[in-house]
């Protein structure tokens, strides 16, 4: 037992890594299924998945992830055809699987029921089909297993209303003429009893006969089993039915829950990189080196970057005092010491550092599942993963990221009919956008869906008692933060809890990063997310504005000019100034934070913002100085002008100026 306790993390670090490989393997073989080197990893990798279970004595896993092997072999050798509804089954015993991994990790130990699923697994290893309850004459109802979760939650909730669901199959006189026309008579003496809530073949080809004779339909009513089953057989040219009450207890769970989803992403999660160099050192004959890489604990590294930024104060405090008191003997060792603790720094930042598509890749499923859920044709497009970021900001990505993404899917992506009245395309577009500017990440999640409708937002606002009198339209769209907010009349279970976006925002900020949403009505909404590259040291540019000073993060600086009064013009009521023949607003700092200024301002320091230029005007420059950033709290924690504070050589605290939201207003 002790052997065993002691191999369990990895064990938990492992089977995630090779999950989220499968995962993104398969939804690749859905879009490419004659890529063969696909087949290959993915059968690698649930062959490693069973030894790990069975070494850990998870007979449950082992044996499901054996039947998935099974089938992954008929997929390699050709005899089994890969098709949405395989693809579906198999994304349905990962989803299993990763729940019983959550369970042991969480100490939980429980029987899990997989007959159902392991059934469907070998019908498909023998060639019948999985997806539907045969009879022997081949006339079936819909399999319970295919149910998704919009079904499943319209049942429930019908239960909760007193009303029955019931799985339905029709099968048509071999000499009906007219099958659209009998279909649409069944249907409609149907929905006059209660509702219909799926059809298998869909509306479309019912209406123009283009089907078998055999129909499928799930439905709702407060009528009892025979009695549904006489109004079917009230109609004519009906070879045979099938009426069965649904009881969900006997199904399998078709996805995950959005909190499972969120839950997946875990501080201390392994990086592809490890993974390839085992890869990479297992391939080369002869080659008998241990793994030069070792799992460490995130709480380990953050106790790390916290002393070395402990260092970079105290080494800025002692060339304060060598350079006060003129220690001319130190200078030597002090520069010693400043060149290793600089290299600390970049060390324990490269380590911390982590690319953005450890949260981003797992998103491409999700997209996926949605897609089948809200019946909408989407796609989702993923630009800059390579980004990196502190993996104590990655690791918390993930909850804002899969609010947004759902609510573009669910309330920004229209319906195909929709869609196809404003000339638009079927499907619709979701960017997910991630690149470096300066010392922070920007983050953009883009849809081209409807828009956020200002008027329903003040409407929905006034009926939960916010004041919306003199807010622009921008500060209107602003409140879908507030929290309980919401303008959705009726929940899903995707989003319109008015949870949501208020828990994104909170996220967001506790990160040190700010949230800003910009919407054009059917034309899409645009929500970027500002993060800072590293929670701890950056370099920066000391300034003097007034009386004080203050730090600027030098990663966004261009270039810094000294500039005669008569160079700054007046332009449409704004300061300007003139750089490589475009038109740079001017902002004087001391204005914007309420300081007086007894200098002339001649110093301009020349900043990019995305693809804008900005001018600062401050009084004077100090120089170049590495710092350690610390956070505010209390009333300073709410200003949006400042990233943090910092301790300087002489002691003193100084404040780090938030450029962006500085420049925010004269860039609106």
């Amino acid at each position: 037992m002790d052997d065993t306790t002691k191999y369990r993390d990895l064990f938990f670090e492992e089977t995630d890594e090779y999950l989220q490989t499968l995962n993104e393997c398969i939804l690749e073989l859905e879009e490419h299924p004659e890529e063969k080197g696909l087949l290959d990893e993915i059968f690698r990798s649930a062959h490693t998945l069973k030894g790990m279970a069975a070494t850990m004595g998870y007979k449950t896993m082992t044996e499901l992830t054996h039947s998935m092997e099974n089938v992954f072999e008929l997929f390699k050798n050709g005899t089994l055809k890969i098709t949405a509804e395989t693809i579906t089954l198999i994304f349905s015993c990962l989803d299993k699987l990763a729940e019983i991994v959550e369970d042991l990790r969480g100490d939980i130990e429980k029987e899990y029921d997989i007959s159902e699923i392991l059934k469907s697994l070998e019908a498909l290893s023998s060639g019948e089909k999985d997806v539907k309850n045969e009879t022997d004459d081949g006339f079936s109802i819909i399999s319970l297993n295919s149910l998704d979760n919009t079904l499943r939650m319209l049942i429930n909730n019908g239960k909760e209303r007193s009303y029955d669901a019931y799985n339905i199959a029709v099968k048509l006189d071999e000499k009906c003429t007219l099958k659209g026309a009998r279909s649409y008579l069944i249907i409609n003496r149907l929905e006059q009893i209660g509702d219909v809530i799926h059809l298998d073949p869909p509306a479309e080809k019912l209406e123009e006969g283009n089907f078998d004779r055999v129909f499928r339909i799930i439905f709702l009513s407060q009528l009892s089993l025979d009695e549904v089953k006489e109004n079917i057989n009230d109609n004519v040219e009906i070879e045979d039915i099938i009426v069965e009450e649904i009881d969900l207890s006997k199904a399998q769970e078709f996805t995950p829950k959005i909190e499972e989803i969120a839950e997946e992403v875990k501080d201390g999660e392994s990086v592809k990189e490890e993974s390839d160099t085992k890869e990479s050192s297992s391939s080369k004959s002869g080659n008998h080196a241990m793994n030069q890489s070792i799992r460490v604990d995130l709480s380990r590294l953050d106790r790390f970057m916290n002393l070395v930024s402990e260092l970079v104060i105290y080494r800025t405090r002692l060339e304060d005092l060598s350079t006060k008191y003129k220690a001319t003997e130190i200078y030597e060792p002090l520069e010693n010491v400043e060149r290793i603790t600089s290299e600390l720094q970049d060390l324990v930042l490269k380590i911390r550092m982590q690319p953005v598509k450890v949260v981003l890749n797992r998103f491409p499923r999700m997209i996926r599942d949605l897609s089948q859920e809200l019946d909408k044709d989407l796609e989702l497009l993923i630009e800059g993963e390579e980004t990196e970021l502190d993996r104590t900001v990655v690791s918390e990505l993930a909850e804002p990221l899969v609010h947004l993404i759902r609510n573009a899917a669910d309330h920004g992506i229209e319906s195909r009919e929709a869609r196809r009245e404003l000339g638009k395309a079927e499907k619709g577009l979701i960017n997910l956008t991630a690149y470096q500017e300066g010392n922070r990440v920007i983050l953009i999640v883009k849809d081209d869906g409807r828009g956020i409708n200002p008027e329903i937002i003040e409407k929905s606002a006034a009926r939960k008692g916010i004041e919306t009198k003199g807010l622009s339209e921008r500060d209107m769209i602003n409140l879908i933060f507030h929290p309980g907010f919401s303008t959705v009349e009726h929940v899903t279970n995707v989003s319109g809890r008015g949870v949501g976006m208020d828990v994104v925002k909170q996220k967001i900020t506790s990160l040190g990063g700010t949230i800003d949403v910009e919407s054009k009505i059917d034309e899409g909404s645009t929500f970027t997310i500002k993060l800072p590259l590293t929670l701890s040291i950056i370099q920066a540019l000391m300034v003097n504005i007034g009386e004080e000073t203050f730090a600027l993060p030098l990663g966004i600086i261009e270039k810094i000019v000294k500039v005669e009064k008569e160079e700054i013009v007046l332009s449409h009521d704004k300061e300007i100034y003139v750089y490589r023949e475009k038109m740079v607003p001017v902002i004087r700092i001391n204005e914007k934070l309420g300081i007086e200024s007894t200098r002339e301002n001649n110093h301009l320091i020349l900043i990019t913002l995305g693809h804008k230029y900005y001018a600062l005007l401050v009084d004077d420059l100090i120089g170049q100085q590495e710092i350690a950033i610390k956070k505010l709290s209390g009333t300073l924690g709410n200003m949006k002008e400042y990233l943090g504070a910092t301790i300087l050589g002489n002691g003193d605290i100084t404040l780090i100026l938030d450029v962006g939201n500085l420049c925010k207003e004269e860039g609106e």
